[in-house]
């Protein structure tokens, strides 16, 4: 099966999709705003420095196949449209749906009678029917689920994990028709070469190859690699990414918590995680940290939330959780000034080093990453702040971790990058004016650094 796919939106999402559909055999435009990027891609390279897109995108460019553009009258001999824009939230915490209208507008000139338009992007249960297909339907004068289909697809993508990538992660799909599930199913599966599942027919035991636990639910270690879930509703699919995040955000805020109890109780929480994690059953293991970051857990939450309110129900337990994650790198740096006042010093005036930008260790992407609102509050208190991370450098106020450390009375970790923290582990502390480092990521070995003359603290242990 060759189609002509145009994939709207080429960041940690669409641009390794892209190449996978062009190593598959299908002709691909990608749609992009950022003219550094395009160019990037157009010669085989990549703007995201990530070891798996760049070797995507070095073999997709090699077919001959995929071709980036700025030009969105490139699109229009496309037949499947997979729109991977983000879906950020404002300052409000109230999800932003501009980029999500642009890319619609941007393809409703183009779309043809039995086209596919794929939604990718993390949105709220009602989305693709409350505000895609109308503004689709209004721009077309065509009928969805007749003259074209709109299905959905949660992206899971998992930036800096070398096995969990864009060609193996088992995917859903749901549509607003069965021709338009069956569609997307069936174009999924040639890039991804696993098999297709029906969940209605799994749970009506008309599929003998998956069994059921107890409580009904599929037995999980039945699904292969690569495989494709038809949902029972295109509401379904965009629940599943928005729900699947906030059960990980709702986890995180809970741990975060048990930070907490365990610091005023002189606990440590991590060797206490790291023991509940043997029992065999109900798994986690979730961990205290600095604070929630990326473009899921930070914001996926709050999609689900608005679409909860608009529904006539406040949820709880996601406004707790967000405002817990949201509130931990307050607590991080008033543990940071305590520490300091330990030591005889004022957090006003005193050089902190930050170590990372990055929501997450070993990626290039500082999307809603703590160290913003880190570096805001340290800055607000009057303490003189340096920062590095040797993945992004665009915040960078000293060219290596050796210059900051060089000045630093104070380390804060926000981001555990693996060659940041070899490297620091190697270091001689004593012979360094560092007087505290405060581990927003638990990362390090208490007893190396103390061992030292270092105060440390983590998050939830001593």
């Amino acid at each position: 099966m060759n189609n002509k796919v145009c994939v709207v939106g080429l960041g940690y999402v669409g641009l390794p999709l892209a190449a996978l559909c062009a190593i598959k055999g299908h002709d691909v435009i990608g749609l992009e705003t950022n003219q550094f990027a395009v160019d990037k891609i157009n010669q085989g390279l990549t703007h995201i420095k990530d070891i798996e897109v760049e070797r995507l995108v070095e073999a997709g460019h090699l077919t001959g196949r995929f071709k980036a553009t700025t030009d969105v009258n490139a699109i229009a001999s496309a037949t499947i449209y997979l729109i991977c824009v983000p879906t950020p939230v404002d300052e409000n915490h109230d999800p932003d749906m501009l980029p999500l209208y642009s890319a619609v507008d941007a393809i409703a000139p183009f779309l043809k009678k039995d086209a596919l338009v794929v939604v990718e992007s993390t949105v709220f249960p009602g989305t693709c029917e409350q505000e895609v297909i109308p503004r689709l339907e209004s721009l077309t004068d065509m009928k969805a689920g007749e003259d074209f289909h709109v299905a959905h697809c949660p992206e899971r993508v998992n930036p800096g994990d070398p096995f969990w990538t864009s060609e193996n992660i088992p995917r859903v799909v749901g549509a607003t028709s069965e021709k338009g599930v069956k569609q997307a199913a069936e174009f999924y599966a040639s890039i991804l070469g696993g098999r297709i599942f029906d969940v209605r027919a799994i749970k009506s035991s008309m599929n003998p190859k998956f069994s059921l636990n107890d409580d009904g639910s599929l037995n999980v270690s039945q699904v292969p690699l690569g495989s494709v879930t038809m949902m029972r509703s295109i509401r379904d699919a965009e629940a599943v990414k928005a729900m699947e995040n906030t059960v990980r955000d709702v986890n995180i805020a809970f741990v975060n918590e048990l930070a907490k109890i365990s610091d005023v109780l002189g606990l440590d929480v991590v060797d206490i995680i790291d023991g509940m994690a043997t029992k065999p059953f109900g798994k986690g293991p979730f961990y205290p940290g600095v604070g929630v970051g990326g473009h899921c857990i930070a914001v996926d939450p709050e999609w689900l939330k608005a679409a909860s309110k608009k529904a006539g129900y406040m949820p709880e337990m996601i406004q707790l959780a967000r405002s817990t994650n949201n509130g931990m790198p307050e607590y991080t740096v008033s543990l940071l000034q305590n520490m300091l006042n330990d030591r005889g010093l004022p957090l006003k005036g005193t050089q902190i080093l930050v170590l990372g930008v990055a929501y997450k260790k070993n990626v290039d992407d500082p999307r809603e990453s703590p160290f913003y609102e880190v570096k805001e509050l340290l800055e607000k208190k009057g303490a003189k702040v340096d920062v590095f991370d040797s993945w992004i450098s665009f915040e960078n106020t000293v060219e290596s971790l050796d210059d900051g450390l060089n000045k630093a009375k104070a380390v804060l970790i926000v981001t555990e990058h693996s060659d940041v923290i070899s490297e620091l582990k190697l270091k001689d502390l004593e012979n360094l004016p560092l007087e505290v480092i405060v581990d927003g990521r638990n990362c390090l070995k208490a007893e190396d650094v103390r061992l030292q003359g270092v105060l440390y603290s983590g998050i939830g242990r001593k």
